[in-house]
Formats: structure tokens, sequence, C-alpha cells
């Protein structure tokens, strides 16, 4: 034989109650993404700014002067005379 809990009137409080948290945590998950998006986003702009210096002008001076002023951008590596194959 199975007993339930009686019906009350605080049910329905609760449901609303836990449903209120939760899409208060849903929406501070995703503007925690939302920040990080950004931040990523931002990394590759820099990334293409330093591609199109390395394409467009003289190579190694464009690499050195990213480097330097963005030491993030330290994993492209292109020697002279080496393309990237796009």
């Amino acid at each position: 034989m199975m007993l339930f809990e009686p019906l009350n009137s605080d049910g329905h409080k609760r449901s609303v109650v836990y449903h209120a948290a939760r899409l208060s945590m849903l929406h501070d998950r995703v503007l925690k993404r939302m920040d990080r998006v950004d931040h990523l986003a931002d990394e590759v702009e820099r990334a293409a700014a330093v591609l199109v210096d390395v394409t467009h002008g003289d190579a190694v001076e464009a690499f050195q002067d990213a480097v330097f002023s963005n030491p993030s951008a330290a994993f492209l590596h292109l020697d002279v005379g080496q393309t990237l194959g796009l």
C-alpha cells in the first residue's frame, strides 16, 4: 500500500519559487556565456588584424610588431616566403 502526502496550497507556491530560481540561474549562465563569447570574439578580431598586417605589409616586421604588442598572437608563425595556404 502506498501513502501520498496530502495536497496543500503551498505546492503551487513552491513551484513558482522553484521556477523563478531556475530562471534566475539560467539567466546568469547565459550572461556568463555571452561575456565569454565577447572575450573570444575580441581575440579573433585581434588575430584577424594581425593576419591582415602580415599579408598586406612587410610580413616579418608586422609579425614582430604584433607579437610584441599582443603576446597572444605568438601562435601565428610565418617564415619569409611562407603563406597560410588560403
